[in-house]
Parts: structure tokens; C-alpha cells; sequence
């Protein structure tokens, strides 16, 4: 498969996931600054695991990320109990259009603010790349974004 039959195809699977996951509340899509800039989505299986997938530009290249998450509900204090913000780590996998195809391991962390009585989600996040191909080496992500919930 080419390269660019590649990338459409990660591109068609992150214009249908929604249709195929979406649960009362669980799925979310969004908007997201920084290393990428461009689109989020986010299904959260229960309270304490997730997963998730930016699609952007970074650099002028395209940018995909797919992230699993272990989420810590409960390691921030509440102010009020509508509201939690919780803390989140994870693994995932990069992939980079540059001249030749970037590819590395995320390893994600960062916090969440919702309010159960609003369906949004504002997140910031920092994630260290290791890069393995097209050879190795480092990069790093940050980013901050907003998700409505479905």
C-alpha cells in the first residue's frame, strides 16, 4: 500500500469512528492547539480508561496520534462534585508525513476539566516522541484542546 493510500485511510477512519463508538456521553470530538494543530476525538470506555486520536499539522506535515489512556479520576480534589479533573497518562503511536514517514511511541500525560452538567471537556497535555523510524531519536508534543461530548 503507498504511503498516500495510507494516510487517506487513517484520515476516512477518523471521519467514521464517531458513527461506529458514539455512546450516550462516552464520545467526544474537538479542536486541539499545539504540536498538532487540528482535530481530537476521544472514547472513553469507562472512568478510568480511554482512548483517543489528534489529526492536525505540525511543522506543515500531517500529523497523526493515537494515544490508550489510563485515567485518575480521583487524584485532583473536587470544589464541587459536578466537576472532576482528572489526570491521565498513556502510550500510544505517532505517525508524520515529513519526506520520509516519521513514526515513534508517545508517552502521554497531562489533566482534564468537565463539568457533568455542560457536555465539553478542556484538556492540556505534554507528550515526549521516541522516534524509531526513519531513525531514532526524540521530539516532543504539548498541546491544549476543547472536546463536545455526544
Amino acid at each position: 500500500m503507498s504511503y498516500t493510500k495510507g494516510m487517506k485511510l487513517l484520515l476516512a477512519a477518523f471521519l467514521v469512528l464517531p458513527a461506529a463508538v458514539r455512546a450516550e456521553g462516552r464520545f467526544g470530538v474537538g479542536v486541539l492547539a499545539g504540536v498538532p494543530f487540528g482535530a481530537t476525538a476521544k472514547y472513553e470506555f469507562d472512568a478510568r480508561r480511554a482512548v483517543q486520536s489528534h489529526l492536525g499539522i505540525s511543522d506543515g506535515d500531517l500529523t497523526w496520534n493515537a494515544d490508550f489512556l489510563r485515567l485518575f479520576p480521583d487524584a485532583l480534589p473536587r470544589r464541587r462534585p459536578e466537576q472532576r479533573a482528572p489526570l491521565y497518562a498513556g502510550l500510544g503511536l505517532k505517525l508524520k508525513s515529513e519526506r520520509r514517514t516519521f513514526a515513534g511511541i508517545r508517552f502521554v500525560g497531562g489533566v482534564s476539566l468537565y463539568d457533568s452538567k455542560r457536555p465539553y471537556e478542556f484538556f492540556a497535555e505534554v507528550a515526549p516522541v521516541l522516534r524509531f523510524v526513519p531513525s531514532e531519536g526524540g521530539a516532543f508534543d504539548g498541546a491544549v484542546g476543547l472536546r463536545r461530548y455526544f
